[in-house]
């Protein structure tokens, strides 16, 4: 009830201000204008007769004339704010304050809900899993943390919810806590690595492989370690012991796993690098790493400038956003996939394809 006084007097406070122009009575300019010539003429008289420029008698016969002139403006001044105008006026004000809140409670009780009652902080907090309201599990944990730092099982609830935030950094760092403060296993280490990766843009750093490396210790077959295990040999160079992991992972899948159009599409994008003569491979092989690199990023630019005089070649523009976002250019990998996707627009299988490569590179 409390709620419904308060929101009443907002909504009488609101609509004094907003009509208050339409319950003051307006005189119309030009009667206004008059009025105040005929005051001027008067306080001009008024001087002249101090300054002794006026006789008396003079002054007076004037002062009665403006006098008779300027009530007579103003009667009609008056006559015309009580004419059909004001009328108008008046009547416009009582449909105002009317129709306004009746069209607004109308509105709420027909898209609100006023029968459901406020829930209190302490209630949200604790149902904020049950709700999977993220924020609120996050405030949640992060207060029990910052009063228990060494509870690993707290650290490892935040740390995916940091990481459905794209708060990647902050995920990797809790899922370092769980480890450091309880006994990783090889789903948590896999976790971490995969949040290292993210917050690399897509690297997998050599913190990130060795967490890879001692989950599949733990567990062989772990399919997320094995994934990204194989994607470090990738971008190490290794490319043939890269596709020889994904595809042992397809091999050891069941044949509905979720993941294995993904890992197909890996397979396809990194079965087809950019082709290099003998030459090449000798030049390569005697650089140094920041020629090499160089010379990767002048592939790239090459593979760039191909697809801009033809773009019909799907596998080349994903490709090139992989390239793009290894050498740590993000904003050029999405460019490469959002002109894909103009480019092959009536092509559904190919516009999954596009969607699942930006997915994986975390563009979105």
């Amino acid at each position: 009830m409390l709620l419904w006084i308060i929101f009443a007097v907002l909504t009488a406070g609101l609509l004094a201000v907003i009509l208050r122009p339409l319950a003051s009575p307006v005189r119309p300019e030009k009667e206004e204008a008059a009025l105040a010539v005929y005051r001027d003429q008067l306080a001009e008289l008024d001087r002249e007769e101090a300054a002794g420029l006026i006789a008396q008698a003079e002054a007076d016969s004037a002062r009665s004339e403006i006098t008779r002139r300027l009530l007579k403006a103003d009667a009609g001044g008056k006559a015309a704010s009580e004419g059909d105008a004001p009328r108008l006026r008046r009547q416009a004000l009582i449909a105002s304050l009317v129709a306004i809140p009746a069209l607004a409670i109308t509105f709420y009780l027909a898209r609100g809900s006023p029968g459901l009652s406020g829930l209190p902080y302490a209630e949200r907090m604790a149902n904020a899993e049950a709700n999977r309201d993220i924020d609120a599990l996050i405030s949640k944990v992060e207060r029990h943390l910052a009063q228990n730092p060494q509870d690993a099982a707290g650290w490892r609830v935040l740390a995916p919810a940091y990481r459905t935030l794209g708060r990647y950094d902050a995920a990797a760092s809790a899922y370092g806590r769980a480890m450091a403060y309880g006994k990783p296993d090889a789903d948590l280490l896999a976790d971490f690595g995969e949040a290292t990766v993210m917050a690399a843009q897509g690297v997998v750093t050599k913190a990130a492989a060795d967490s890879f490396a001692a989950s599949l210790k733990l567990d062989a077959k772990h399919v997320k370690a094995r994934y990204f295990h194989a994607l470090a040999l990738f971008q190490d160079g290794n490319r043939q012991a890269a596709l020889a992991e994904w595809r042992s992972m397809l091999a050891d899948a069941p044949a509905d796993a979720p993941w294995r159009v993904f890992v197909e599409n890996r397979i396809s994008d990194a079965a087809a690098p950019p082709r290099l003569d003998e030459k090449q491979i000798a030049a390569a092989e005697a650089m140094t790493r920041s020629e090499r690199a160089a010379m990767i990023s002048s592939m790239v630019e090459g593979l760039a400038e191909r697809l801009s005089r033809n773009g019909a070649d799907l596998e080349g523009w994903l490709r090139l956003a992989r390239a793009r976002a290894i050498l740590g250019e993000p904003a050029k990998a999405a460019e490469a996939l959002s002109r894909a996707g103009r480019i092959f627009k009536d092509d559904r299988s190919a516009l999954a394809r596009i969607e699942q490569a930006r997915s994986a590179l975390r563009l979105r």
